[in-house]
């Protein structure tokens, strides 16, 4: 017997009714057979395709678990890279700091020697005099037990001099003192970066689809959208290239603003958090538009003049980068020109 919720039980279910009165039908599989036979060789098929399916989806998890451990090992590397710089800006340290040290000593050392030096000399003239002294003593003569007097008076004079300044010794000695900024910054420090996980074949599916009408009563064409920026307070900037301008839309998707340019945009980057630059592009007109958001309103600022087309646009590290039909270009955000990066000259 059976119940339609596919649980077999045996024929002689009469042993085992207490255990089935829960059960609201129970039916003879003898009386279900009656109905067309089941198709075994679709049910076979369709667990074929399952299993296939599972084999796939198997594999792919191996093949991941194994790109797992190559990532890890690769992460590995980059992390011991990165102990390397460290180790090497460490030794650089060290390295200037014992050359403070090193330097610090001869400085002293050059100025000990020099008061060695003048004790040294001191003492042996005085000895030299000392002795000159026992011998004119001996010769008796008045002349020059005078001269001698006179030049030990002196010799006296600047040793007693020389002892007045130097009664006080200062001992000298070098001391290293660390930079606490260091060891207290480093030991604030969990580790040398973070780990983060990351999906790189994931594929984006769209969760859901809003349409909103952005035109104005001036538009002379319908909209065209190439760009599109959201800014921290949730307002966001699009270029409608149809219609030469930029459309500030607020939180509801409506416009609040526009501001009517020279020519198309072709392209817009964001510089800070409420500024873009707009690639202006046209036949005549090759410049780039800076537009700051105040609030609900566009501000115009500073125009920069191209010599060549002005198609796409990015801003990286301060710089501005400009694409041409087949040329990439760097300029200071000044307009300056800096370097041609790249050049495709196959169509020339």
């Amino acid at each position: 017997m059976y119940k339609p919720a596919w649980s077999v039980v045996w024929e002689t279910c009469d042993i085992w009714k207490g255990r089935h009165k829960q059960c609201a039908k129970v039916t003879l599989i003898s009386e279900s057979v009656k109905g067309p036979a089941p198709d075994l060789q679709q049910v076979s098929r369709k667990i074929q395709t399952i299993l296939e399916t599972i084999k796939k989806l198997e594999n792919n998890w191996n093949t991941n678990m194994q790109s797992l451990q190559v990532s890890r090992n690769k992460q590995l590397d980059e992390i011991r890279q990165t102990r390397q710089k460290i180790n090497a800006i460490l030794d650089k340290i060290e390295k200037n700091t014992i050359k403070e040290l090193d330097d610090k000593m001869t400085t002293l050392k050059a100025s000990l020697k020099t008061d060695l030096d003048n004790c040294s000399k001191l003492k042996n003239e005085l000895k030299h005099l000392s002795d000159a002294i026992h011998d004119i003593v001996d010769k008796g003569k008045a002349e020059l037990s005078f001269i001698a007097s006179m030049k030990c008076l002196e010799k006296i004079r600047q040793s007693e001099t020389y002892l007045k300044e130097n009664a006080v010794q200062a001992k000298r000695l070098v001391t290293f003192q660390a930079d606490i900024h260091i060891e207290q910054f480093v030991s604030t420090l969990s580790g040398l970066g973070r780990i983060v996980l990351s999906y790189p074949d994931q594929v984006f599916t769209v969760q859901g689809k809003s349409e909103y009408h952005v035109g104005i009563p001036s538009d002379s064409s319908f909209c065209r959208i190439i760009a599109i920026c959201v800014f921290s307070s949730d307002q966001i900037l699009l270029a409608d290239d149809y219609n030469n301008c930029v459309k500030l839309l607020d939180q509801q998707y409506k416009v609040v603003a526009h501001w009517d340019l020279n020519a198309e945009p072709s392209d817009f980057c964001q510089i800070t958090p409420s500024e873009v630059a707009v690639a202006v592009n046209a036949e005549e007109t090759h410049e780039v538009q800076f537009v700051s958001v105040n609030g609900g309103h566009l501000v115009m600022g500073r125009n920069l003049q191209f010599q060549h087309e002005c198609v796409g646009i990015a801003h990286y590290q301060k710089d501005l980068y400009l694409t041409s039909d087949n040329a990439l270009y760097r300029y200071s955000m000044r307009g300056d020109f800096i370097k041609k990066l790249y050049e495709d000259t196959e169509d020339e």
